[in-house]
């Protein structure tokens, strides 16, 4: 094997071991958002989580791929290299496919806001003070959102309901009062914001990762090639 072979040699060992950190990356990130994501999933019927999910087994499948990568460069295997930059190859059309996914559904999609304020509003905070879990849920996303209602504080006062503690810096059980809440965004929009700003995170973290494959993917290409070429001239057995 020439000097230059022996190079991308060891530089697609380095890059596997990048590869199984990008994979790890990957996979803690898709849980981060994961759980950010169910913390208000009871609040939007919509199949959001798919992004999250994911990534997850792309990272978990990724972590693996690198790390026969790694034995395959060392190995000068050419039917494991091959078979890493395939494998490698269909990860990336998969992992652009979630980004699309990610920027354009969530990111991007009028319905997925339309439906968001749809449903807090006539399933969940339609509810506030009738079902604990409802109640729950609105608190929930008050305190950690600082926002109030579905769209202002109005909302409360429409129902004939006091602002309550969520929408405010005051102990719990106490309520607030109008200029304490009347800057505070609406909760729909807080929720969309969480959303769209979820998608573009998963998005560009995964268009990000797939440029450093596609780097991968060509030099595990030409390594299986030299090696291959290796045994057509009977260097090797």
């Amino acid at each position: 094997m020439g000097c230059g072979m022996g190079m991308i040699k060891y530089l697609l060992f380095i890059f596997n071991f990048i590869f199984a950190l990008c994979g790890l990356a990957i996979l803690i990130v898709g849980v981060i958002v994961h759980l950010q994501l169910t913390h208000y999933a009871e609040a939007v019927k919509e199949n959001v989580m798919f992004p999250s999910i994911t990534l997850i087994v792309i990272g978990s499948i990724i972590f693996i791929i690198a790390f026969f990568g790694c034995c395959g460069a060392i190995r000068e295997s050419h039917c494991m290299t091959v078979t890493f930059a395939s494998l490698l190859l269909a990860i990336l059309i998969i992992q652009v496919a979630v980004a699309i996914y990610a920027f354009v559904a969530l990111k991007n999609s009028d319905d997925l806001a339309i439906s968001i304020r749809k449903t807090y509003a006539e399933e969940i905070f339609s509810k506030y003070q009738q079902n604990k879990e409802s109640t729950e849920i609105v608190n929930d996303v008050q305190s950690v959102l600082k926002c109030c209602g579905v769209d202002s504080y109005k909302d409360f006062l429409n129902k004939g309901y006091s602002i309550p503690w969520t929408c405010c810096s005051v102990p719990e059980g106490n309520t607030c009062t109008i200029a304490e809440v009347e800057n505070k965004q609406g909760c729909a929009r807080a929720l969309q914001d969480v959303f769209k700003y979820a998608g573009a995170a998963l998005g560009g973290i995964a268009l990000g990762i797939a440029a450093v494959e596609l780097i991968g993917i060509i030099f595990a290409l030409c390594l299986a090639n030299s090696i291959k070429n290796e045994h057509r001239r009977g260097y090797r057995v």
